[in-house]
């Protein structure tokens, strides 16, 4: 099977990002072709810096590796202590948002705290455990139904 060569058809425009498979062919015939740069300047009609700047990308598409812009207000670990606070006590579980950054004293929006709580886990509707039966209420609820068991055509009746 003969080696496929790299697409041949190059329609960069100046000012214009040069496409995903132009790059990648670049790259291939620099690495397993051993084409010298003036060669691929030569092809392609690029300049000595652009094609530099294409060999040394890391991936096809030139993407972001992390979240850019500046740093989030609230960290994690702020965050957490927040969490332990609203934990401590039942109050402060009830306490909404707004309320919650006034006794904290926080410089961050309601908004900003309810999404950043979301994100590390901390949900408000978690339902509370109903107590467990005491054995009384285990006998009763026993005697009933020993009392009830044969009921047939009654049950129709009541349903």
């Amino acid at each position: 099977m003969a080696p496929s060569t790299p697409p041949l058809q190059f329609d960069h425009k100046p000012g214009f990002e040069i496409e995903t498979r132009d790059k990648k062919a670049i790259r291939e015939l620099y690495g397993f072709a051993k084409k010298s740069i003036p060669a691929l300047m030569d092809r392609y009609k690029l300049g000595y810096t652009t094609i530099c700047r294409v060999l040394q990308y890391d991936r096809p598409e030139r993407t972001r590796l992390t979240r850019t812009g500046r740093p989030q207000e609230l960290t994690d670990a702020r965050v957490d202590e927040i969490i332990e606070y609203l934990s401590e006590t039942w109050e402060n579980r009830c306490l909404d948002w707004t309320h919650l950054r006034d006794e904290l004293k926080l410089p961050y929006t309601p908004q900003t705290l309810a999404t950043r709580l979301k994100q590390r886990g901390y949900f408000r509707c978690v339902a509370c455990q109903n107590p467990y039966l005491t054995a009384t209420q285990v006998l009763a609820r026993f005697l009933w139904a020993i009392a009830y068991i044969f009921w047939t055509v009654e049950w129709l009746k009541v349903l």
